[in-house]
């Protein structure tokens, strides 16, 4: 995926052959993020018979990673975002359907149930999104160009958060509110662009991220 000179949108280079190609799948519901220290895969479980919030600091680049890969696994994807048409033509072009992806501004409610066959990924890009209502077989990925004080109640909800390199100033925010250790912080100092800090159920995980050729193709390099 790439901006068209010129314009706000995006010129895609897949077709609807791209979802196919992305086989980077698990258990039902779960995806491969990329690789430990020891070359074992680390999952990301998505979508659960539970709602599953993800807090994820990103400027863009693992955002789209995660929504193909859902959209790999059969689910559909809402995003909320002030850009709606940044977004236009996304999804047909890597699903070759109109119905599995949408875009919508920040605040629009949008209704759609969750199956274990067709589960919901709802995206909130720089907005945080209250969905009270979040049921099986749906996530809410909150995605956060920074780590700073607004991010507060989306990392006190979060059953993931998915960080990035930070710099000294979001690190200092990040310290306080996630109560980083000298390791922790030096780590997300250090972070490269493949590289991932994953915290769930209390517990810190380094990786590297695997990218397929056709995310490669459509992303270029981790950025």
């Amino acid at each position: 995926m790439r901006r068209r000179p010129g314009s706000g949108g995006l010129e895609l280079t897949g077709d609807q052959s791209v979802v196919g190609g992305v086989s980077l799948a698990t258990d039902p519901g779960g995806i491969v993020l990329g690789f430990d220290q020891h070359q074992n895969p680390v999952t990301l479980q998505l979508f659960r018979a539970e709602p599953t919030r993800v807090l994820l600091i990103d400027r863009g680049w693992v955002e789209r990673l995660l929504m193909l890969r859902a959209l790999a696994i059969g689910a559909r994807v809402v995003v909320h975002t002030p850009d709606e048409p940044l977004w236009a033509g996304f999804g047909e072009s890597v699903t070759g359907r109109t119905d599995l992806f949408h875009a919508a501004p920040p605040y629009q409610k949008v209704e759609l149930p969750g199956t274990v066959a067709a589960p919901v990924l709802f995206v909130a890009e720089r907005h945080p999104l209250s969905v009270p209502d979040l049921g099986p077989w749906q996530a809410l990925l909150t995605v956060a160009g920074w780590f700073g004080e607004y991010v507060a109640q989306s990392l006190f909800e979060a059953d993931v958060v998915i960080l990035r390199r930070l710099t000294e100033r979001q690190l200092a925010a990040a310290a306080t509110l996630m109560r980083l250790d000298a390791m922790q912080a030096a780590t997300l100092q250090a972070t490269p662009p493949d590289g991932l800090v994953v915290y769930e159920a209390g517990s810190w995980q380094y990786l590297r991220l695997a990218t397929t050729q056709i995310e490669q193709q459509l992303f270029g390099a981790p950025q």
